[in-house]
């Protein structure tokens, strides 16, 4: 609840606000105009950083803290200081809400995630560990999890992707969407429409994009780059559909992750540039055996490391396992990439490889937002039901969001963006 702060007689007007976040997170959003896009929104809030001040925080001693946000001047009459007070008490609402919508960046796992973990580590593990990797066992997986997901209403308000090249799901947008291009994760081997089409259908919805959700065809039956080409036939339709390359973002988790960063770069050798990329613990280098423990944390409790090298060799087949289009992560973005914004969970499988690649694409220019949730695990948005995977959905639905905004806007406007107007940054654990 936010509260006026008249003082003296000719003091600027105030208020003052309580929140439950960390001091520092809430500090960090105002920390320059690109952070005050994120939470202002729609607000017309140009400039408005240098006009507003700052605001201060304290921690409360029972947590959370309290921040007081003041004009730098009074203004002149009483309508507009009334009108200065109200704006102020808007900013500073909406501000903590989205510090305070952001706890899962940096409190310890929620109650619900927990048990997601306790129910990963107890039963899903296991079971991967000690299945069959064969064909009867890679089918009997498939069928499993599609079952599953068609059981709990996953397919709900969306619709099969007629006429499409790649069979899979369809969610409309507005009238005049633009689109986003979901690639599922399953290591290549399983995943499926049905198996992401909760997460997909979240990100459309929160992006007011077109979605399209390919079934592209899986290993071992169809090795590298069998997917790739799918993915790529995928991309030009929906791009078709809605009006350009420029006006489709690719989402992908895992290996769909991994797939969304090979098919950038075919598309940037083919001379078409996406509006940007939003990932999911992507997986960039199948190279990199995984550990049963990753550097300075625990092990992932969903992925066992003898599981995963199964489905890089299935999915590899002949082909070198660090060649970029399978291992994307040995070839860094550039300064002519679009946007990408990552999540992972601080337990992944893939973080250490995942940070590698983004600091080497920042320093040659990228721009790449990467999030790192302390205690969650790999792929942590894509089940529903945690805090923090609403969190980190609503997140990469805002990058999302701005991308498509801005791809629109340079395809209106003559020249490049200048490579040195931002670096990437990272909210993390450390």
């Amino acid at each position: 609840m936010a509260r006026r702060e008249d003082g003296a007689s000719g003091r600027p007007p105030g208020v003052r606000v309580r929140f439950s976040a960390e001091p520092a997170d809430v500090l960090a959003l105002t920390s320059d105009p690109s952070r005050w896009r994120e939470w202002a929104g729609p607000l017309p809030i140009r400039h408005a950083h240098r006009h507003l001040g700052r605001p201060t925080v304290r921690a409360l001693p029972d947590g959370g803290g309290e921040l007081e946000w003041r004009l730098p001047t009074r203004p002149a009459g009483a309508l507009a200081d009334t009108v200065a007070r109200a704006g102020l008490t808007l900013l500073a609402r909406r501000l903590v809400t989205e510090a305070d919508r952001r706890i899962a960046v940096t409190r310890r796992p929620s109650l619900p995630s927990r048990l997601q973990r306790v129910g990963l580590q107890l039963v899903v593990r296991p079971a991967l560990a000690v299945a069959p990797f064969d064909e009867r066992g890679i089918r009997a997986l498939r069928t499993v999890a599609a079952a599953a997901s068609r059981a709990t209403g996953a397919r709900r308000r969306t619709r099969p992707a007629h006429d499409a090249p790649v069979p899979g799901l369809w969610i409309d947008g507005p009238s005049d969407a633009p689109g986003l291009l979901v690639l599922h994760g399953g290591g290549y081997v399983a995943g499926s429409s049905d198996t992401h089409a909760t997460m997909a259908k979240a990100l459309s919805r929160l992006s007011g994009t077109t979605g399209y959700v390919p079934d592209y065809r899986l290993a071992p039956e169809h090795r590298y780059p069998a997917a790739l080409d799918d993915a790529e036939a995928a991309f030009r339709y929906l791009a078709g559909r809605v009006g350009g390359p420029g006006r489709v973002a690719i989402v992908g988790d895992s290996a769909g992750g991994g797939l969304a960063l090979a098919l950038l770069d075919r598309l940037f050798g083919r001379g078409d540039r996406p509006a940007g990329l939003a990932l999911i613990s992507p997986w960039v280098d199948l190279a990199a055996l995984p550990r049963r423990r990753r550097r300075g944390g625990t092990f992932d409790p969903l992925t066992p490391p003898a599981v995963a090298v199964d489905c890089r060799d299935a999915y590899a087949g002949q082909t070198p396992v660090d060649d970029p289009g399978i291992s994307p992560g040995r070839r860094p973005l550039g300064a002519d990439a679009p946007p990408v914004a990552i999540v992972c969970g601080g337990d992944d499988f893939v973080v250490d490889d995942v940070r590698a690649f983004v600091d080497a694409s920042t320093a040659r220019g990228a721009t790449v937002d990467l999030r790192v949730w302390p205690g969650m695990v790999h792929c942590f948005p894509v089940v529903a039901g945690t805090p923090e995977g609403a969190s980190a959905l609503a997140v990469l639905a805002g990058h999302i969001q701005t991308a498509v905004t801005a791809s629109a806007a340079d395809v209106d406007t003559v020249g490049p963006r200048d490579p040195g107007e931002q670096r990437g940054r990272e909210t993390t654990d450390r």
